[in-house]
């Protein structure tokens, strides 16, 4: 095995469907902070919303893992 492709599975594990899921969460998250403004509802309520954003990242990722098994 070559050696980046050990350090992408010591930084990204076995699957990228995770770390991309993240990612994606956080873009959206940050999108939708923009939009509610500086004052807006997101500084009572962002973090929740994040929160389920990566909830649903982590299901999907661990839902398609779990259908190749």
């Amino acid at each position: 095995m070559s050696t980046l492709a050990q350090l992408r599975k010591l930084i990204l594990g076995e699957t990228w469907s995770l770390p991309i899921g993240v990612l994606v969460s956080l873009g959206i998250a940050a999108l939708i902070r923009e939009i509610a403004g500086p004052d807006g509802w997101w500084r009572h309520a962002g973090g929740f919303v994040l929160f389920g954003l990566v909830a649903v990242a982590l299901t999907i990722s661990l839902a398609s893992a779990l259908r190749r098994r």
